[in-house]
């Protein structure tokens, strides 16, 4: 069974085959249908440059056949053209314009140092399980009084140690360090003057309840590694956000362009109806009349105006989106789009739509991150509201001597050992602070899962609405392009009345040649917007990138 999309195009083409019938055997071939419905818009609706060659053949043949009515129109349709031009001008297609963003764009730019940032907070987390190598040394000189003999009245003592602690990822701590320690002395019963003494200690210790485990302790690191993906994520989004917003403003530029045109032959039609009212002013023509034609050419001057100032707005907005080097806001340089809108249909599936936007939209994947460090900060906060309990257990190896080397010598030996057991237990009365942050984690965590909850609906609704709006915008195609062709007609039924007209038929002439004007804008309003839709369908699918072949290396 056909479906909607599909009997609009073919009534566009029908349309077509009722103006032109040599169209009728072209329809057998759809590229030469879509070219021969391509240059029946561009005849409707062109773009400002690609009118002015076929203008100016036109006005070189009214001088010739001194046809001064076609010769002062499209003098004055090509001077109102010309108020958009400019010294400078770029022909622009929509591939070049989006690949100049991703390039240049300052927004892409700026996101794209978040990722690198957060790598650097992944290699911090990181970092707390290096080994860190420490060193102590210090001097100590006591000169003092003393009532016994017993007691040394100076006393000089030298500490320095050495070593290397590490932090594991199931919480132990583990350190070595070896000590040299020198003591010299006054008094006389010191067998050993100055003393060295060497220990080598090996200690470990181990949480059993609070800080314990993997989880626990690499939760920073698992936490950084998500924000990294979830920056990563939003990287891609903004690309996708300025891809998007590129082609619209590509569109819009030429909307406006083309709204310039469709402006200016309706202002000149308003001029030529005025003065041929003028002109029969001494006749059958009141003041009353010339001066109610008066206000409406003045009216469509000032349209005239903001459309023109429109165009200027759409080009400064495409230039800031892209950011290109060789293109600056303050240059005088026109860009001229080229291509034309797409019109061909799509074949949707709604619930196809939906399912590709829950896999593909990177909003969706950030909030599951977020989701996941929600999930670890609840683990992290329960295990903080555990009491603490931590095992010690230190070994040391001693050795005694006159001198620093002999006392190393003794130590290596082996012979004098110490060993140290210990345990640790520590509750806070009422455990309130850490029982206040375990619930605060879980409230997040259920924030978390209802902001995911929100992301998928946003999504669905997202997705639903933009293949509703393709549907809705494509079958506006037809009737808007039928629309123009029936005011076309109409216009030229009129035109070809009685050459003497009375006001009634000037009135009509000029309410035709309105409507036509309307009709193409809506014409070309339908087209931009169908164009719109699809790129909405597909960042709403989360496949933009993917629909420009953009390729976005994972990291």
């Amino acid at each position: 069974m056909m479906n909607t999309r599909t009997a609009v195009a073919l009534a566009i083409l029908a349309a077509l085959t009722t103006l032109t019938p040599s169209i009728a055997q072209e329809n057998a071939d759809s590229g030469s249908a879509a070219r021969v419905l391509d240059e029946k818009i561009e005849w409707h609706i062109p773009d400002p440059e690609n009118h002015r060659p076929r203008e100016l053949e036109r006005l070189e043949k009214a001088k010739t056949e001194q046809d001064k009515t076609t010769e002062t129109y499209i003098t004055r349709v090509l001077a109102r053209v010309d108020q958009i031009r400019r010294e400078t001008q770029l022909r622009l297609s929509l591939e070049e314009a989006i690949f100049r963003a991703l390039e240049t764009n300052y927004a892409i730019q700026i996101a794209s140092y978040n990722p690198a940032v957060e790598t650097t907070r992944v290699v911090e987390a990181e970092a707390a399980f290096d080994a860190v190598f420490f060193t102590s040394i210090t001097n100590n000189h006591i000169d003092r009084t003393s009532a016994s003999q017993l007691t040394s009245t100076s006393l000089e003592l030298f500490n320095s140690s050495y070593g290397i602690r590490k932090q594991t990822a199931t919480g132990m701590s583990l350190r070595a360090s070896y000590q040299l320690n020198r003591t010299k002395t006054a008094l006389s019963f010191q067998q050993l003057n100055p003393e060295y003494t060497s220990n080598l200690a090996l200690e470990m210790r181990q949480p059993m309840l609070r800080g314990a485990g993997i989880d626990y302790n690499r939760a920073f690191i698992n936490v950084a590694k998500n924000d990294h993906r979830i920056q990563d994520h939003t990287f891609r989004r903004q690309i996708r956000d300025t891809i998007r917003s590129v082609e619209e403003l590509y569109w819009r530029l030429a909307q406006a362009r083309r709204d310039v045109l469709i402006t200016a032959r309706l202002l000149a039609d308003f001029e030529a109806l005025y003065e041929y009212l003028v002109a029969r002013q001494e006749f059958d023509i009141t003041p009353v009349q010339i001066a109610a034609t008066k206000a409406d050419l003045e009216q469509s001057r000032a349209e005239f105006v903001i459309k023109k100032a429109t165009v200027f707005d759409a080009e400064d907005r495409l230039i800031a989106a892209m950011n290109s080097d060789d293109i600056d806001l303050a240059d005088d340089t026109e860009i001229i789009p080229t291509d034309l809108p797409r019109l061909n249909p799509l074949t949707l599936d709604r619930l196809g739509e939906v399912n590709s936007a829950i896999d593909n939209r990177t909003e969706i994947k950030e909030q599951q991150l977020r989701l996941q460090n929600a999930s670890i900060s609840v683990g992290r906060a329960k295990s903080d509201e555990l009491p603490k309990l931590d095992v010690t257990f230190r070994t040391t190896i001693d050795g005694l001597s006159g001198t620093a080397d002999r006392s190393f010598d003794e130590l290596s030996r082996n012979k004098f050992h110490e060993y140290f057991v210990g345990v640790e237990f520590e509750v806070p009365i009422g455990n309130r602070a850490p029982k206040s942050a375990h619930y605060r984690a879980r409230l997040q965590h259920d924030q978390a899962v209802a902001a995911l909850q929100k992301a998928i609906e946003d999504v669905i609704l997202d997705a639903s609405i933009a293949v509703r709006r393709i549907e809705t915008t494509y079958d506006a195609l037809g009737p808007s392009y039928e629309s123009a062709n029936s005011r076309e007609r109409e216009v030229q039924s009129i035109v070809a009345r009685a050459e003497r007209k009375d006001l009634n038929t000037l009135n009509s002439e000029l309410g035709a040649r309105r409507g036509l004007a309307n009709a193409r804008r809506n014409m070309l309003s339908a087209m931009v917007e169908y164009n719109v839709a699809i790129i909405d369908l597909q960042r709403a699918k989360g496949t933009l990138l993917q629909h420009h072949n953009i390729n976005i290396p994972k990291p």
